[in-house]
């Protein structure tokens, strides 16, 4: 048995909690990365309203009745945690980038864990965090020290700390210790296939005439080019009489166009990546306002706003590329990663971007912290 913590997920309008809503759960102990959820702002309320529920059940504590005391009735509803999704996403995206920032090794359950939630959070279109620690209450029947352990929770996500260290690397250690137990939604889950395939952007098809156009345009080269090889094949025959030159002047046309449409190809794809970077830089905010955040052995590309792109060769990058602009990271090597950036109002959907890191830093971390970020600004999430 023991004394279990539950995170459970529903519908603003849901009043009943049942299993199936819940989303993690631990057995005698806190979950360490739930608090990123929590404001300082909702953490004193739920405190303020446990402690006056306290003080009227308080000088009852010794009767054998209490529990059939009105007073107890409040003091059991004061437990009562519920925090709308968008309060817990606002604060989840304000907390979450200093401490993966200074504590890269969380990434990958950190990210694990919103994966989860996400299969809950994507149910409804207004959701509810619903924290149910009643039962670890029961471990010391003191809501001051009950509440200190959950103020420093808290604390661990918005005032990171050297001294944290020991605390988030052994929890980094035991997913289960920092998460607790991942219930994902399986009806969720088993859809998530087919709707995968479904929500992928719509691919622009040409009109029909365009089509034909195109075809007919290209037919014609073709006939052009037959014509004019074959000009120069028996030109060059009758008036040297040598069959190899004659073979090699008929495919100088076909050659110089493979060349051409090479070179041409390359321009394209340069220019339409500058556009793509200039777009990138004109929809990002200026350099001052990127807030540079220092792990504790160097400094880390993760900010509360985005991914530094720190010193480039390429003068059209921002300092700063929004979250929302980031669909994906992946690993290129041990201390570069590749950033799939959307590319709005741009001849090309998508650009990508290889970004070297710091040397003490593994890009396994930084594309995991990055990816749960980019999780955390979805809009099916958020």
């Amino acid at each position: 048995m023991g004394n279990r913590t539950f995170l459970s997920v529903t519908s603003a309008d849901t009043d009943w909690i049942d299993y199936e809503n819940t989303a993690f759960e631990t057995n005698n102990f806190l979950a360490p990365v739930w608090f990123c959820l929590v404001s300082q702002d909702q953490f004193q309320r739920y405190s303020r309203q446990l402690m006056q529920a306290w003080s009227k059940i308080q000088p009852h504590m010794d009767q054998p009745d209490v529990e059939d005391l009105p007073e107890w009735k409040q003091f059991s509803e004061a437990f009562q945690w519920q925090i709308p999704w968008a309060d817990a996403a606002e604060q989840l995206r304000l907390s979450v980038p200093g401490t993966l920032a200074r504590f890269p090794s969380l990434a990958t359950p950190v990210q694990e864990w919103l994966e989860t939630l996400s299969t809950h959070v994507q149910r409804y279109s207004s959701a509810v965090i619903h924290l149910e620690l009643s039962q670890y209450f029961s471990f010391t029947g003191d809501p001051a020290l009950y509440l200190r352990d959950i103020q420093e929770y808290v604390t661990l996500w918005q005032s990171p700390h050297p001294s944290q260290e020991k605390v988030w690397q052994g929890a980094a250690d035991n997913f289960y210790m920092l998460n607790g137990e991942h219930l994902p939604w399986r009806e969720r889950a088993a859809a998530q296939p087919e709707q995968a395939a479904d929500i992928q952007p719509a691919q622009s098809v040409p009109p029909a005439s365009g089509k034909r156009q195109s075809k007919w345009r290209q037919e014609l080269y073709i006939w052009l080019l037959a014509i004019l090889s074959a000009a120069l094949f028996f030109t060059v025959y009758i008036k040297t009489s040598s069959g190899w030159l004659a073979v090699l002047c008929f495919f100088i046309p076909s050659l110089c166009i493979v060349w051409w449409n090479i070179i041409n190809g390359r321009k394209q794809t340069s220019r339409h990546q500058l556009e793509a970077a200039g777009t990138l830089k004109r929809n990002s905010p200026p350099s001052d306002a990127v807030l540079r955040i220092e792990y504790f052995a160097g400094h880390s590309p993760i900010g509360v706003d985005g991914m530094e792109t720190g010193p480039s060769e390429d003068k059209a990058l921002p300092d700063l590329i929004p979250w929302l602009q980031i669909l994906q990271a992946t690993v290129l090597s041990s201390h570069v990663v590749e950033l799939i950036i959307s590319a709005n109002h741009s001849p090309v959907s998508t650009l990508p971007i290889h970004l070297k890191l710091d040397e003490q830093l593994d890009a396994k971390d930084i594309v995991s912290a990055v990816n749960a970020m980019v999780l955390a600004h979805d809009k099916t999430f958020v």
